[in-house]
């Protein structure tokens, strides 16, 4: 798809009746009776589950009534045809069936004349959803449609996220589909693949080299997948064919010519005919495709009777008449793709590689702001995600451990297989692509955040009482899941607010001590920063053999320079083993009895008049003018300007200036054009804007655990962090920016590094942190056709040095000029952009972004071809992988228990860091549990050191030795989502797996 970038010239000529096309011309004698065009006419409803209504609301005024309709209505000719796509709303659904009409859904998925599409909870976003989440959602929609069904979809329907990611085919494919169809691309991508007839294509990724990858693609060529688009080029004529729009239905056809009811004189079957085959010259086969739907379509019985009685009149009159040389039905997705594949056999289509962002549907509308529209829910999907994926693991550890209380967790009564199915639900349902897109109404937003809010305090939950289970705690075994007996260091009191956090209150000669518990939810051991608040300095830090271990003790700077004199920052160094638990206890002491192990650390105040008052044992260092300073690791320099931002980074001897600062876009204002909106980014200049940043104080801590600098900006609080660990969070700069712009109108606020670096005009940016993809910057295109996603890094590079941005949430980025990197941050607007929401994005919160930045010298293994895909370092993939699953911290609630052991590990075998793992459905965990691991990239960078410290896998994996699972199990390769179980392999021994493939497995 870069290629085609490169040689497409945008200059969107008005087409005629199609705008973004051409004239299309055809001639009757292309047809005859041994070369008919065949037609396949597929009714469907595209169900939101959630945008201008919430789920709930849009199933009890609308999608219920669409399916009690189709359940009513197929039946009544066997050459009616329906498809359906969420399964959210399906399911909803099928609970309040009696069983007779259980078996009537039954009956007409046998009889084909229903058929589910996708499967998925919902149909993704495809630009901000993390890979594991939409495995989850496909994976919820497909073990729904196994257990009620036993249906396995066999195509994809995606007509509405706002742009296509190469890393959904690669999903779909290893569920074991077979066939897409795709939408929303930018028009003048389709307009160049329709003029060469390629709008079927096997996708490829971009490393298969052999196709092994690819999945059979048909692209939708016109404007909107509303039927007036879609019947062929001339809206104003396919309008007509739209039934619904009949005179006193209550919709009307925008071009003013209303449709007929179809009799024997006023058929008009050559007009639809002529869209028919105008439609096909598109195309490489005589196979066409036309949707018949829209957004909550059939929801009134009356629709189902125009639409199919009206258009199976039209299909007998062309069918009867032999001299149009038609036949035209109702099918379904999969009825199309079946008779396409007898026209012309798969391998003869041609192979695209490459992703379709960013998505523009007309002039220069760039759909690029969703990408960062309310992005504190944004954060909130990540942080879910990372509860989910901690709970199914120490889920599965407690159960296959076989400690006092296994059973009970299991238990379809009293276990906790409801908490984590209600959690993995909400993360679903927010992967719909009017969900983490922010593109909802602010009370749907506020509606999937309650879920979430919900779903996080469920995780929580499960991990504690796990973990209690995992340390063999006091009656573990009796079935109590609202007990507590940790409290997770990460109170979230509001779907709409950001976390706090506990404060450990120890003091002598009572309340003496604390125990607290880490746990690691990533298979190879970590050995990162840990950090919780006390109520004093004077501490002592013991691990669980009663070994003192090396502290470090910091102020806290509550506003300005202002100290807080009863709360501190506890930090230290955890080392945790996969998949593992360990505790550490806190123990006050007096202040003469400090020991060395614990450090209090320095305190440095810039550009601040008059004196500090400190905390006793903490001698601030006060200067009255700013001033230019460092801070160090035992990897990096970091370099900061007088202001407190970063100036510059060193790795071994090499510096690289690399300039952080803060800018501001406004919303261009112009009579009769869109401004900036949920959707849609229209900048009001071609560069932001910097922030005006002046006399600002500066705080910095130096200590042997980490250092930190802070600083008030203008709607943003500055934190940037070096730790010193030999772990991934030390393997660059962590940069935290609390964003509030609640008082600020048509405002959306960047972060940008700006480097020596010769990256020239393209950069990298990965895609739902699966893979990653060159882009290139294009002159040719507006600033807002340059952005991209960045679900969880990006990075430039030239021939010696690369700059990584890794980021905790998924945001819109681009590289404007070379050597710079730009992040937005948040977006407010005053205004609706008229993509249908009718409103602003004014609900904006305070936003805590965390970012990692890292300077790496191009090594040989960093030293590719030129090829459109780019790859992470080892330092990038760590890096990303730590920050998007932190260690969960876990304080005791009794502080006198003495029964519970120190840690816990099971893990013999640890896999190597370019392994992903992570526990899918735990539903019947009892009788068979299901697993799955994801290769990365092996080769990435082979740095000696980096390599001892984050070893790699040698291309295998060990089940059992993971899992400490019963050799005697059967182990089958399944597909994705577990819909379809495979061939038995060795569970015993050690399974290869290849860069960038995925497997599954049931046990």
């Amino acid at each position: 798809m870069l290629e085609v970038y490169k040689g497409l010239s945008f200059d969107n000529i008005d087409g005629g009746v199609w705008k973004q096309g051409w004239r299309i011309e055809v001639d009757e004698k292309d047809w005859n009776k041994h070369n008919k065009l065949k037609v396949f006419v597929v009714p469907h409803s595209h169900n939101d589950p959630g945008w201008i209504k919430t789920v709930e609301e849009y199933y009890t005024t609308q999608t219920k009534h669409i399916l009690d309709n189709m359940l009513s209505k197929l039946p009544e000719d066997p050459r009616r045809k329906f498809i359906w796509a969420e399964i959210s709303y399906f399911a909803m659904w099928w609970d309040e069936l009696e069983d007779d009409d259980k078996e009537k859904v039954k009956r007409l998925l046998r009889a084909n004349q229903l058929e589910i599409v996708t499967g998925g909870w919902v149909m993704n976003d495809e630009a901000n959803s993390h890979w594991v989440s939409v495995v989850h959602q496909l994976t919820e929609g497909h073990q729904w449609l196994q257990r009620n069904l036993n249906y396995t979809p066999l195509s994809h329907w995606s007509i509405d996220p706002f742009g296509m990611s190469l890393t959904q085919p690669a999903l779909l494919k290893e569920m074991g589909l077979q066939n897409m169809l795709i939408h929303r691309i930018h028009y003048s991508v389709k307009k160049k693949l329709a003029l060469n007839k390629n709008l079927e294509f096997r996708w490829r990724q971009l490393w298969d080299g052999k196709g092994k990858t690819e999945m059979f693609t048909h692209m939708m060529p016109f404007y909107s997948y509303d039927i007036p688009h879609t019947c062929g080029p001339d809206p104003k004529i396919c309008c007509q064919f739209d039934f619904k729009r009949l005179p006193n239905h209550g919709v009307h056809c925008p071009w003013r010519v209303p449709p007929q009811v179809i009799t024997e004189k006023k058929c008009r079957r050559k007009l639809l005919l002529d869209q028919y085959r105008k439609k096909s010259k598109l195309f490489k086969t005589n196979v066409v495709l036309v949707p018949l739907g829209d957004d909550f379509r059939y929801d009134h019985p009356s629709e189902w009777e125009v639409q199919y009685e009206n258009y199976q009149r039209l299909f007998d009159y062309m069918n009867h008449n032999l001299n149009l040389n038609v036949k035209a039905q109702f099918g379904t997705l999969s009825d199309y793709f079946a008779a396409l594949r007898k026209e012309m056999k798969v391998s003869e289509f041609p192979v695209l590689s490459g992703d379709f962002f960013t998505y523009a549907d007309r002039d220069d509308h760039y759909w690029s702001g969703y990408y960062t529209s309310r992005p504190f829910y944004k954060r909130m999907d990540r942080v879910l995600l990372s509860y989910i994926r901690a709970a199914e693991s120490i889920y599965g550890l407690a159960y296959f451990s076989k400690k006092p209380g296994y059973s009970w967790i299991v238990d379809k009564e009293v276990g906790l297989e409801k908490l984590i199915s209600n959690a993995r639900q909400a993360l679903s349902l927010f992967q719909h692509h009017d969900g983490i897109t922010g593109t909802e109404k602010d009370h749907v937003v506020v509606d999937y955040g309650k879920r979430m809010l919900s779903a996080i305090n469920s995780c929580q939950r499960i991990i504690q009482i796990c973990t209690h289970i995992l340390l063999n705690g006091l009656e573990a075994e009796v079935p109590d899941k609202d007990v507590n007996y940790y409290n997770i260091d990460d109170v979230r009191h509001s779907h709409n607010a950001l976390p706090e956090h506990y404060q450990i209150t120890i003091g002598v000669p009572e309340l003496r001590t604390k125990s607290v518990v880490i746990y690691n939810p990533l298979t190879f051991t970590r050995h990162e920063v840990v950090t919780f608040y006390v109520s004093t300095p004077f501490i002592e830090l013991t691990d669980f053999k009663g070994k003192r271990i090396h502290c470090q003790i910091s102020p806290i700077f509550e506003y300005g320079s202002t100290m807080s004199m009863t709360k501190f920052l506890l930090s230290f160094v955890a080392n945790i083993p996969a998949l593992g638990l360990v505790s550490y206890t806190v123990n006050a002491v007096l202040e003469n009895e400090l020991p060395s192990e614990t450090v209090l650390a320095k305190v440095k105040i810039f550009n601040h008049y008059g004196d500090v008052q400190a905390p006793n044992g903490f001698i601030p260092d006060i200067s009255p003018i700013p001033n230019e300073f460092t801070l160090q690791n035992s990897r990096v320099t970091a370099s900061f300007s007088k202001i407190g931002l970063l100036k510059a980074l060193k790795i071994r001897k090499t510096t690289v200036p690399v300039h952080l600062d803060f800018a501001q876009y406004g919303t261009r204002m112009i009579h009769n054009l869109e401004s900036s909106g949920a959707y849609l980014f229209l900048p009001d200049k071609e560069d932001a804007v910097p922030l005006k940043i002046e006399n600002v104080g500066v705080n910095v801590i130096e200590g042997v655990v980490l250092s930190t600098v802070m600083v008030q900006l203008p709607y943003v609080h500055h934190t940037a962090v070096l730790y010193n660990t030999s772990g991934a969070d030390s393997l660059g700069l962590e940069i935290q920016n609390v964003v509030d712009i609640t008082k600020t109108n048509n405002f959306e606020l960047v972060m940008r590094l700006s480097t020596n670096i010769n990256s020239s005009d393209e950069f990298f940016t990965d895609l739902n942190g699966f893979q990653i993809i060159r882009r290139k910057r294009f002159k040719k295109l507006p600033l807002q056709a340059n952005y991209y996603p960045i679900p969880t890094m990006a990075y430039i590079e030239d021939k010696q040095t690369r700059l990584t941005i890794v980021t905790g949430s998924p945001l819109g980025c681009s590289s404007l000029y070379p050597g710079q990197i730009e992040v937005m941050l948040d977006r407010r607007l005053n205004q609706d952009d008229n993509l249908g929401l009718n409103q602003g994005v004014m609900d904006n919160h305070p936003t805590r972004h965390i970012f990692r930045i890292l300077l790496e010298q191009v090594t040989h293994a960093l030293r590719r071809k030129i090829t459109p895909a780019g790859f992470p370092s080892l330092s990038a993939h760590v890096a990303s992988q730590s920050l998007l699953n932190p260690l969960v911290r876990m304080l005791r609630v009794k502080d006198e228990d003495v029964v519970s052991k120190g840690a816990y590990t099971t893990v013999d075998h640890e896999f190597g860091v370019d392994f992903s793992f992570a526990y899918p459905p735990t539903e019947r965990l009892h009788k068979r549990k299901i697993v799955y691991g994801f290769g990365r990239p092996s080769s990435i960078c082979r740095h000696r050191v980096l390599l001892q410290q984050f070893p790699l896998s040698h291309g295998t994996v060990n089940i059992t030795g993971l899992l400490a699972l019963d050799p005697s199990k059967r182990l089958h390769k399944s597909s994705l989502s577990f819909s379809l179980v495979k061939n038995e392999v060795d569970g015993k021994g050690n399974l290869p797996m290849c860069p960038m493939e995925m497997q599954a497995f049931v046990i």
